[in-house]
Order: C-alpha cells, then sequence, then structure tokens
C-alpha cells in the first residue's frame, strides 16, 4: 500500500494508471523478457492519414539546418507554423518545454505560435510555483487538447517514452483527448514529430527498454536504469504498444551510436506479425514520412536502418534464437524510399558501387555487434562489405560464456549500393536489399600450450 500512496501522491494517475506504473516498474526489474500488451493497437485513434512525420533519432543539434528547415517547411513554413509542445517524456518538462521554444524562435517561428500542452508526470525542479507531476491527468482535459486545434505540428520532446504512453493512453489502450486532438492534427495533413523518446513513441510496436546483449540474454549484468537513463548492458528487451502514427513498423532510435541492431532485431521477431518492418534512426538525423505518398526521406548527418522481417525465418529461443534471412536496407542523407514497393531512390549525386568498389580490406575483428566498439554495424556493411571488393559477407559475434550469436551481413542478387563522397571527404551510402542473419554458436576458449 506504501508505494501505492507514494506513486498515487508522485505521479496524480487514475487507479489505472497507477496500476499500469506499479506493473512497468515490475517488469523493468525482471530479469525476463517482457512484452507490456494492453490493448496493443489504439483503436480508432487513426482515420486517414494525411500529414507527415519528422522522426528524429536523438541529439539533435540545433545547428542542423537541413532538419528544422523541413520542420518548418512541413508545419506550414516559418511565418504560419503553430507548434503544439508535449513534454510528458521529460524529468523535467517545462524546462524541455523552453529548450525547444527557443530553437525554433531562433529559426523564426514567433513565439505566441509555439504552445505548451502540459501534459507530464514529472515534477520540473526549475519551476518554483508548480507541480507539474499533476498534469498527469490532464490528457482528458477538453482545454488543454484544445490548444492543439489550431496546431500545424505537435512536437513530442525527449525523456522516456513509457511516459507517453501511460499519459496519453488510457489503461485499455484507448486514447485520451490529447492523443485524439494530435490525431487531428495529422489527419488534417499537419506535422507530428519527436527526437529520442519522441520517436521511439511512433509505431504500432514501441521498444521501452532493453539492449541488444540484453535482448539476446549474453550479458550477466541485468540491472536497470531509472526512467529516462541509459540502459546497463544486459537489460531485458520491454515492448509495449506504440502510438501508431508510424504504421510501417517499430522505430529505434540513437541506432547505430548505442549499437541497436540486435535489440530492433529482437522486437521485429518477438512481433512480425504486428510490425513486420523495422527502422533504426541514427543521432542527428531524421526520418521524414509523407503519408499521402507513403514514402520516407532521409535528412541529416547520419544514417537510417530500414528492416524487413516479411521473409524471415525464426527457430528458438534466445539466447538460441536463430534468425535467417532478415533483409535491410541503410539509407543517408538525400535518400528515398517508396513503402508500397519497398523501392529505394537514392540521393541523385551517388553513383553505384558494383564493379567500382574501392577498398580491398580483410574481414575486420569479429568483435561483435551488440556493444559499441568499432567498428560499428554502418562500418561493417558500408566500407567493410559493400565497397569491398573482397567480401561477400561478414560475420561478428558476440558471447556471454560458451553462448554466442554470430551476425552475418551478406550480399544477395538483389543487393544495389551507391556511394558520394561529401563536402568534408566523408562517404555517404545508400544500401538496398542486403541479408542479415543472426546464428546461435558455442564458444570454446583453450590455451594454446
Amino acid at each position: 500500500m506504501r508505494n501505492h500512496l507514494k506513486i498515487t501522491l508522485l505521479f496524480n494517475l487514475s487507479p489505472e494508471l497507477v496500476f499500469l506504473q506499479l506493473i512497468y516498474g515490475k517488469m523493468k526489474h525482471s530479469g525476463l523478457f517482457l512484452f507490456v500488451m494492453y490493448g496493443l493497437l489504439i483503436p480508432g485513434v487513426l482515420a486517414q492519414q494525411k500529414g507527415s512525420l519528422l522522426i528524429a533519432g536523438g541529439a539533435l543539434k540545433s545547428d542542423n539546418k537541413a532538419v528544422y528547415e523541413k520542420m518548418l517547411e512541413l508545419a506550414g513554413g516559418a511565418e504560419r507554423a503553430v507548434f503544439g509542445v508535449i513534454p510528458a517524456a521529460g524529468g523535467a518538462p517545462v524546462s524541455s518545454f523552453e529548450s525547444f521554444k527557443e530553437l525554433l524562435i531562433g529559426y523564426g517561428v514567433k513565439a505566441e505560435n509555439i504552445h505548451l500542452v502540459n501534459v507530464a508526470m514529472m515534477d520540473d525542479k526549475s519551476t518554483e510555483f508548480a507541480d507539474e507531476s499533476k498534469w498527469a491527468g490532464n490528457a482528458e482535459d477538453k482545454r488543454v487538447a484544445g490548444i492543439l486545434k489550431t496546431c500545424t505540428a505537435v512536437w513530442f520532446t525527449g525523456g522516456d517514452q513509457m511516459r507517453v504512453l501511460m499519459t496519453l493512453t488510457r489503461a485499455d489502450g484507448s486514447p485520451t483527448q490529447v492523443l485524439k486532438a494530435v490525431n487531428d492534427v495529422y489527419t488534417r495533413g499537419g506535422m507530428i514529430g519527436g527526437s529520442s523518446a519522441g520517436a521511439a513513441i511512433m509505431g504500432p510496436v514501441m521498444i521501452a527498454g532493453g539492449s541488444s546483449l540484453g535482448a539476446f540474454g549474453l550479458s550477466a549484468d541485468t540491472t536497470v536504469s531509472g526512467p529516462g537513463g541509459e540502459n546497463s548492458a544486459g537489460e531485458p528487451l520491454l515492448l509495449s504498444q506504440g502510438l501508431d502514427f508510424f504504421r510501417f513498423g517499430i522505430v529505434d532510435q540513437h541506432f547505430n551510436q548505442r549499437a541497436r541492431l540486435g535489440r530492433l532485431c529482437m522486437a521485429l521477431a518477438q512481433s512480425r506479425d504486428k510490425a513486420p518492418f523495422g527502422v533504426g534512426v541514427d543521432e542527428n538525423t531524421a526520418l521524414i514520412y509523407y503519408a499521402a505518398e507513403n514514402k520516407i526521406q532521409v535528412i541529416g548527418e547520419n544514417g537510417l536502418t530500414i528492416l524487413n522481417a516479411e521473409e524471415v525465418q525464426i527457430n528458438g529461443a534466445a539466447p538460441r534464437l536463430k534468425i535467417a534471412n532478415l533483409k535491410f536496407s541503410y539509407l543517408e542523407h538525400g535518400d528515398e524510399m517508396n513503402l508500397s514497393d519497398m523501392k529505394v531512390t537514392p540521393a541523385v549525386h551517388r553513383f553505384p558501387i558494383h564493379g567500382n568498389e574501392e577498398y580491398e580490406l580483410m574481414a575486420p575483428p569479429r568483435s561483435g555487434l551488440f556493444d559499441t566498439d568499432a567498428p560499428d554495424f554502418r562500418e561493417l556493411a558500408t566500407r567493410y562489405l559493400a565497397n569491398n571488393k573482397l567480401l561477400s559477407e561478414i560475420r561478428s559475434t558476440g558471447f556471454n560464456g560458451t553462448i554466442g550469436i554470430t551476425v552475418v551481413i551478406s550480399k544477395t542478387l538483389q543487393s544495389r549500393a551507391y556511394v558520394s563522397t561529401g563536402e568534408n571527404g566523408k562517404k555517404k551510402y545508400t544500401l538496398e536489399n542486403f541479408r542479415l542473419d543472426f546464428e546461435p554458436v558455442e564458444i570454446a576458449i583453450r590455451p594454446v600450450y
């Protein structure tokens, strides 16, 4: 009872949401793979989608002009854009709002056109005369939902994505008044966007926590961080419903920088009947989705990994799970993909690699793709494989004790790759229809002498 009262006072939740928070806490601290399902698809939330999505992979820099200019374009232009900002994910919601507001003003948006949608779960210690934890119930307030009626764009700040889910959906998974109002902005042609946690919420299934090592059971360290904190090396995968704006599939963020390939692949393996595609968005990079055209575009510094599980074969269970024939494409700034046929259109300045491979590289160290040690997934898939004359596949093994997983990245007959060199000398790549396999292995270490 003491814990129940503490959460009730801190978050000002309804009994149903208090129960959900307790369940979430227990799941976060278990050592098992867990799948939260309380009405996976939000019933009746989305009708016909006409607007656009801007899904940023986190660590979005204030000087990323290409992303912010696209954001304002999709919102109707700097002069006409009206933003509703939902800081529900943040541990300091008002501070998150003020930072984003200041940034938008710097790009030309009028201050009076940037509105705080006061839905949150945490008290912001920087505000002396307000307790923002009491905003948890505001998602059912028609006055708060009314803030979004004139908005041309809605932005979700970063933090902990479970806070967004718990404030904007009811215990049965149905939408609150504020979530319905967000959807109205989208259906009338507005932009919905978010970064980090604000990106994780976008799909029909949401990754609420976990690491690649933890998802495959390859770490003895299963301790968990607090809400919004960095995952431990072995934190188990936690899936929940998402807000289903990006119906195409599961969205993961901080993707290449935090070695999240393994956890996204495991998420697909567990939920491919509900979300057969996965999208990993790198930091300081945005996926732009145009609903009316059903296509995506990539803008920003790094890349976007798209996983296709439609023809995947899965056997066993972690840590001896085998995943075969998982297809992937990798896109960077200026690339587009039509989601109706998965056709990739590379940026105009890139040229085909096949027959013009630049490197002659032997296989890199097999240190595993489940941690952040170099070479990372992008490096292996692009420089070591697509742009390499010597190799048709790359193998990388991660293990814990005698149990391991070998990740195989390979070319197929349908694989296409393109490259260009930017002003700073950094190569930009487009990869289409490459293959991923996850093969369980046993590790034996014996002394040489």
